[in-house]
Formats: C-alpha cells, sequence, structure tokens
C-alpha cells in the first residue's frame, strides 16, 4: 500500500476478530509451504486491499515513544509480476513492494512489543493481536501459516530509510503484521514498528 512520510499504511483490525473465513469454510492455509502450493496461494491474493498502520513505536537514539495509529485507511492492490506477488498503491506518493515467501525463519507475535538493541519502555501500546488470537482465528500455529517478507528503501526529507514489511496470510481475505523502518536522522538512529493488517 502507500509508504508515505516514511510509513507504509495497512487495515482495520476490528473486522479481523470477528470473521474467522478460513478455519470455517474448509479452505484453511495451515501447513501450506510448497513453491506450487505458495504461487497458488498468491494467485488467490491477487486484487483490491483495504489497508491499515495501527498502534506502535518509534525509537529515537535512547529515547522510545508511542506512535498512534495512522488516521486513515489506504488502499491499493495486489497482483503478480516477474512471479513474485506486488503492492501497488492507490497513493501517487506510494511505491511498489514485491514480496517473498517465508519458509525459513519463525516469527512471534506478542502482545507485549519486543524493543530492539536493550531499550525498555513502559509507554508503548500492546498489541492488537497477538499469535494467540491468530492462532484462534486460523486452528493453526502463525509459523504453519503462509507469510510473505518485502523490504525496501526511499529517501524521506533528505533521509534514507529501509523498511521491512512482514505479513502472516491469515485467510484470502486478511493479512496481518509488521512494518519496520529504519534510517539515521542528525546522527540519531530511528527505527518505527507498527502492527499493519490488511482486508479486501
Amino acid at each position: 500500500m502507500a509508504i508515505t512520510n516514511y510509513a507504509l499504511a495497512a487495515t482495520a483490525l476490528i473486522t479481523a476478530l470477528a470473521a474467522p473465513a478460513s478455519a470455517e469454510d474448509g479452505d484453511t492455509l495451515c501447513g501450506i509451504s510448497g513453491a506450487a502450493a505458495l504461487e497458488a496461494v498468491s494467485t488467490q491474493l491477487e486484487g483490491q486491499w483495504v489497508s491499515e498502520a495501527k498502534a506502535g513505536y518509534v525509537i529515537m537514539g535512547p529515547m522510545v515513544m508511542p506512535h498512534g495509529a495512522k488516521a486513515s485507511a489506504d488502499t491499493g492492490r495486489t497482483e503478480l509480476r516477474d512471479g513474485r506477488l506486488t503492492i501497488f498503491s492507490n497513493n501517487p506518493e506510494g511505491i511498489d513492494l514485491a514480496l517473498d515467501w517465508e519458509t525459513g525463519v519463525d516469527w512471534s507475535f506478542d502482545a507485549q512489543p519486543s524493543l530492539p538493541d536493550g531499550h525498555t519502555a513502559t509507554n508503548v501500546p500492546d498489541l492488537e493481536i497477538d499469535d494467540n488470537d491468530i492462532e484462534i482465528l486460523t486452528d493453526c500455529a502463525v509459523n504453519d501459516l503462509p507469510r510473505l517478507v518485502g523490504a525496501d528503501s526511499m529517501t524521506v526529507d533528505g533521509v534514507s530509510m529501509t523498511f521491512t514489511i512482514r505479513l502472516i496470510v491469515v485467510d484470502h481475505d486478511m493479512l496481518y503484521g509488521f512494518q519496520q523502518v529504519h534510517g539515521v536522522a542528525r546522527g540519531q538512529q530511528i527505527v518505527e514498528r507498527r502492527p499493519i493488517v490488511m482486508h479486501r
């Protein structure tokens, strides 16, 4: 979706907990990991999406600060381009982001966000959804669901920012994960982390 002012947008979580589609309709994605099966999932994920960034945090040097949810949703589409599922933003300031399937690294989303490099803070918000919620929603362990990762960089106000997005395919109509943005401004490291959710 749109990456503007060093933030990649993605969608509202309210509907995520309300309608567990995959486990109920028998079209479960649990355990899908082979190349052919993942290619089929890519095809099923093509189309229009709504997305929103949820509340997270920003680290600037030694300071850790809460970072509120993005006020408005973004829209865009995903399509297969050169064999890779790619996000295209409807926002003219957005950029295209190619995604790859993650099969070799375990992920863990705890309710209490983990802070990098030994930082500690009591002022960052808990995640609205964590591993347990996803497992209840899908009847499947997080690392047994298909997962996507994309990375790129852009320059914002003269600062080079590197961003990574990680998405779990909860079902064919919902993706959940995180964005992380990293850069250096005026000699200080900046790290932003936000949960994101995308739905049709």
